[in-house]
């Protein structure tokens, strides 16, 4: 999903893009769908338990994961005073969006195919365009309406009445995307009061603590044979996350950004491989649909303004 995993930081407004990639660049590319590769599989590891274990349970278990793979990091890049937050409310308010989203889809996973469940949940960029000039106060061009308008065309289509699988879940689906929309724009209201590595690290804390008083509630023993699948989701999280801070380290987002497409791609392949899912021809539709929507408004957000 396009989860916060697949924020695009922004690029430097001053900055023109390159014509064509550098081999810096490249790198930063193969970063990029590497992470687009790790996510889905992430994902499907998650899937593989068959929803035995709560979507809380799921996001504690990432989100503290997280945490103690990253403040390490930047207490020694930043200093110790770099884990406290100048923005407590927006950061725990960004961080209620983040778990919301991520939960809510780790929930659809366990109801419906993984790549439509992927696939619906790129609405989120359409909602941060939807809601930017109310919030963020941008302008927002023709084009990026027309293709917000589209793309939730596509979600109808994947939503027919007639689909197979659980509505639930598809709407489950369609809620984590928008609460990821929201996040989205949380992140442009913090992008600088912060550096992106501890805005991440902000919302894995804070989306830990909150999360900690309910996992007594719904909290069940892991099953042995589970294990292997909880040192994969735990492990293959980091790996993505590494790969998509680095990735944008070293190319630009408007190259970047279009890469996202890969998700989809990979997330179909791990549907099919290990549940036998495949999307039928009128989901496919709204699939693309949807994913070419997101990716046209985000290589629109990140071309440099003047």
């Amino acid at each position: 999903m396009p989860s916060p995993d697949i924020q695009l930081p922004g690029q430097n407004p001053s900055q023109k893009p390159s014509q064509k990639p550098s081999q810096k660049q490249w790198l930063g590319i193969i970063l990029l769908v590497l992470a687009m590769f790790l996510f889905p599989l992430k994902d499907a590891f998650v899937k593989m338990t068959d929803g035995y274990y709560s979507a809380i349970v799921v996001m504690w278990t990432q989100m503290l994961f997280t945490s103690l793979f990253y403040v390490p990091i930047i207490s020694i890049k930043y200093g110790p005073r770099s884990l406290l937050p100048a923005n407590p409310i927006l950061q725990s308010l960004r961080a209620i969006s983040v778990i919301t989203g991520i939960g809510m889809f780790y929930w659809s996973i366990s109801l419906v195919p993984l790549a439509e469940a992927t696939a619906i949940t790129f609405v989120a960029p359409m909602v941060t365009t939807a809601i930017s000039p109310f919030v963020l106060g941008e302008k927002v061009g023709l084009r990026r309406w027309v293709s917000v308008i589209v793309g939730f065309v596509g979600i109808l289509i994947v939503l027919r009445p007639d689909f197979g699988g659980d509505r639930l879940g598809y709407l489950i689906a369609f809620g984590a995307g928008i609460s990821i929309g929201f996040f989205y724009v949380f992140n442009r209201l913090l992008a600088d009061k912060a550096p992106p590595l501890v805005n991440l690290t902000y919302s894995s804390v804070i989306g830990a603590l909150l999360l900690t008083p309910l996992i007594f509630s719904v909290w069940v023993p892991p099953r042995p044979e589970d294990w292997l699948l909880i040192v994969g989701f735990a492990s293959v999280a980091a790996m993505g996350q590494t790969c998509l801070f680095t990735a944008f380290l070293h190319g630009e987002a408007s190259i970047l950004a279009p890469m996202t497409l890969a998700q989809i791609v990979f997330a179909t392949l791990f549907g099919y491989l290990f549940f036998g899912d495949f999307p039928d021809t009128i989901s496919m539709l709204g699939i693309v649909i949807v994913v070419a929507s997101a990716v046209y408004i985000a290589i629109r957000e990140t071309r440099p303004r003047t």
